[in-house]
């Protein structure tokens, strides 16, 4: 009960102190980000995930500042909290969180790139999973315009494995989420049987 205390005290001082602070390339067309409806957050200061929509529910964890999570659902006005589902299943209060920013300043994408690069950029929404399968267990989502690095095999080829008629490439979770993420992920880059010429991953320039 103390503990509990002490964290409800410890969320109202992180909120109050921000208030007052406050591997082919497909050619397609991209359509602009609505940042809006998207699922992707992240967190203004550091805040606890709860196991119910309350500040007096059990605390599963804390997360620090400028974590990103996914939410289940996109809140509506005067929703207090949100579930969310990763990194953790849980509630977090709306008000310590903030839509997620593209990144504006990396690098062009360019048909041509460097032999031996690793760098990409996610052209649409897709999920990382610890093998490639879609029956394999979720990792995180990864959004339009989010750099990646790809892990590569011999010949500067990337490491790729084909599975459920989708074509899978393997993430460097390690060096594309430093500090948040470890080992290594698997998304799809292109769908074999509904988007066969389009690829999810972009070249960095």
């Amino acid at each position: 009960m103390e503990f509990q205390k002490l964290l409800y005290i410890f969320t109202l001082v992180n909120i109050a102190t921000f208030a007052l602070s406050v591997p082919v390339f497909a050619q397609i067309t991209q359509t602009p980000f609505n940042s809006s409806q998207s699922n992707c957050r992240a967190t203004k200061v550091n805040t606890p995930i709860f196991k119910e929509p309350s500040t007096s529910s059990h605390a599963i964890k804390i997360l620090s500042a400028k974590t990103r999570i996914t939410l289940a659902y996109i809140p509506v006005s005067g929703d207090r909290f949100v579930r969310i589902k990763s990194p953790t299943s849980g509630f977090i209060q709306t008000a310590v969180l903030k839509f997620c920013q593209t990144n504006n300043n990396a690098q062009n994408i360019w048909n041509k790139p460097t032999i031996g690069s690793v760098c990409r950029q996610i052209v649409r929404q897709e999920t990382i999973r610890r093998q490639p399968s879609t029956k394999e267990p979720f990792i995180t989502t990864l959004y339009p315009n989010t750099i990646v690095f790809v892990n590569l095999v011999t010949g500067n080829i990337v490491k790729s494995y084909k599975s459920e008629n989708y074509i899978w490439v393997e993430i460097d979770l390690s060096r594309s989420f430093p500090g948040e993420l470890s080992g290594n992920g698997w998304m799809v880059n292109t769908d074999l049987v509904n988007t066969p010429g389009l690829s999810s991953l972009a070249y960095c320039g």
